[in-house]
């Protein structure tokens, strides 16, 4: 979710606590920027965009991050403005920070909330990284309040309370298009679909099919499903994906999406291109996030690179 989102929501929560929403009130601070703090993880933009993807949502949204944050960011706020006990500021703090990550998992990026006990991404994959019912829902519960703090907590629930049915719908939406996608592709187990939201449209679902010797990836719009892309199988015990797989590429696609994808491109000089695809996101014709793993005749990696966008130049992986 967009930061801006994300500090709508610390607003929206705020206003259960009992305290106005005024920018010398410990509470109200310390909700809404506990709401927005985890996102400082930005700041590995700095060391380029690569780096930011990889520790993005990572170690800074987990519950232990969460909690240190809110201690921090709830004894500052209390000894600038002590007017309210610590345990209260802190308290809607940590109500604030973990709104976030809680957010977080809605849509297929997700977060490492058990960290440093398993790097792994947990994600419901029910919204787009940004989602505009959503953030409308709590934009117009700001404006109330700002229109009057009496509207402040019957907007706020207001706000919560249809984000929760919307939410409900889209899971029954996900639910219904897994159905539709077994029945018109002949699919009998359910492992064998998965249903993504569509990144940039809100209406629309990406499903991914694992049947057969091939794996289909397609989006569903207007309850029409279309496939974009056909991939062969992932063939560990093909020598050159196994290659592949023990490189400094293959280490980060597994830390970094849990619906990742390897094809092996064989060529007449020896030489043998794999490719790692993110299957998480589809834009412009094409995957957003690929890798490749170039091998030499021998098997060895030669080199590898990491696209982060579409027909861009890549990222040389040192190695």
């Amino acid at each position: 979710m967009d930061p801006i989102t994300h500090g709508l929501v610390g607003i929206a929560l705020s206003a259960f606590s009992g305290h106005t929403m005024q920018l010398n009130d410990p509470v109200f601070l310390g909700c809404t920027l506990g709401a927005m703090l985890p996102d400082l993880d930005i700041l590995a933009h700095l060391k380029g965009r690569l780096n930011y993807l990889l520790n993005h949502r990572g170690a800074s949204h987990s519950l232990i991050a969460l909690t240190g944050m809110s201690l921090g960011l709830g004894t500052a706020l209390y000894l600038i403005y002590p007017t309210t006990s610590w345990w209260t500021v802190v308290l809607w703090t940590l109500i604030g920070t973990l709104s976030h990550s809680i957010m977080d998992l809605l849509n297929s990026f997700g977060a490492e909330l058990l960290w440093p006990f398993s790097r792994k991404k947990i994600t419901v994959d029910m919204i787009m990284l940004t989602d505009p019912i959503i953030s409308c829902l709590f934009l117009g519960s700001f404006m109330a309040s700002l229109r009057s703090a009496d509207f402040s907590r019957p907007s706020a629930s207001f706000a919560i309370f249809f984000s929760l049915l919307y939410l409900g719908y889209r899971q029954i939406g996900r639910l219904k298009t897994r159905s539709k996608l077994m029945k018109v592709y002949s699919i009998k187990s359910r492992d064998e679909v998965k249903v993504l939201p569509a990144m940039y449209h809100p209406f629309a679902w990406n499903f991914i099919l694992f049947q057969g010797d091939s794996v289909r990836f397609g989006i569903v719009r207007n309850q029409m499903p279309s496939i974009c892309r056909v991939l062969p199988k992932f063939d560990k015990d093909n020598p050159s994906v196994s290659n592949a797989l023990e490189g400094n590429l293959a280490e980060m696609f597994c830390q970094f999406t849990p619906y990742y994808h390897v094809v092996a491109h064989n060529s007449d000089s020896g030489e043998c291109l794999v490719e790692f695809v993110d299957l998480r996101y589809w834009t412009k014709g094409d995957f957003l996030y690929t890798g490749n793993v170039y091998l030499n005749e021998n098997g060895e990696i030669s080199y590898e690179i990491f696209n982060h966008f579409p027909n861009q130049e890549g990222v040389l992986l040192s190695y």
